[in-house]
């Protein structure tokens, strides 16, 4: 089976950043012989925690469950202002590795003196931190936009968002008389792997998507690549790779913005070998 990359495609620089800073907070914690916490998943993907856990991060799913002295590193999607604080009153030293656009988007939330819309996935990580900002309500449909008056908000978008979705959302608001001014845009980093494997899809018989299902961003591509017509598949491992999968002579491989290029690498392996 042949397989053809496209021009982008796995770890963003702020998934980049936030392990590099996990790595280093780990290091510094044991030769001091202390702990070193995260509060949920550093990125998405159950192979970069497996190998951080290995090398001594302690999860934790609430914050009042990480108890210092120590280090307590936040996590790529970002936490609460209440999670923050409960961290620093549990004696631990703070390394942030929240991405960059996601700590722009809460203190947009933050110095807004009004209600801000968030527009994002219920229950994701990253809207979770969002909406612990500030004053903040959140919009996952356009459906969900009835709870709003007919006037202008300013509002925040979840990074790895729907694009579609999105635009339906601006589309439905404006038919309501509601003006969302958006403060920020989905990641130019999950709207170049999208453009990336459109370009991709007209060359090839089937998609593989490379990376975690609890990541937005590799969820999105698998979506887009049915989209494009084309049979797609979302693979964690070599192992979830079927015989029936592999009846292709020509496929597109991408990967989601928290999947490790070892394990890029090695679901390529399988997919050439067949």
């Amino acid at each position: 089976m042949k397989v053809l990359l496209p021009e982008t495609y796995g770890f963003c620089s702020g998934v980049r950043a936030a392990i590099r800073k996990a790595e280093e907070a780990i290091a510094e914690a044991k030769l001091a012989s202390l702990p070193c916490f995260v509060v949920g998943d550093i990125v998405h993907s159950k192979a970069v925690m497996d190998e951080l856990i290995g090398k001594g991060l302690i999860k934790t799913e609430r914050a009042e469950e990480a108890k210092g002295p120590g280090i307590a590193v936040i996590r790529a999607h970002g936490i609460t202002d209440e999670e923050r604080q409960l961290l620093l009153d549990n004696n631990l030293r703070i390394v942030d590795a929240t991405c960059p656009v996601v700590l722009n988007s809460q203190r947009l939330i933050r110095e807004d003196d009004g209600l801000t819309v968030v527009i994002g996935q219920q229950g994701h990580s990253e809207v979770t931190a969002l909406l612990g900002s500030g004053n903040a309500v959140l919009v996952e449909t356009s459906a969900d936009l009835k709870v709003l008056e007919k006037k202008a908000y300013n509002a925040v978008v979840q990074t790895t968002f729907s694009i579609p979705g999105l635009e339906e959302i601006m589309k439905e608001a404006s038919s309501r008389g509601i003006k969302l001014n958006l403060l920020n845009s989905v990641c130019r980093a999950s709207i170049e792997r999208r453009e990336a494997l459109e370009k991709l899809a007209g060359n090839v018989e089937a998609i593989f998507v490379a990376g975690d299902r609890n990541s937005k961003n590799t969820v999105e591509l698998y979506e887009a690549g049915k989209s494009y017509g084309k049979p797609s598949f979302l693979v964690s491992s070599p192992s979830e790779i079927t015989s029936g999968m592999l009846g292709f002579s020509i496929v597109g491989l991408t990967a989601g913005a928290s999947c490790p290029d070892t394990l890029f690498q090695s679901i390529k392996r399988r997919l050439i070998d067949g």
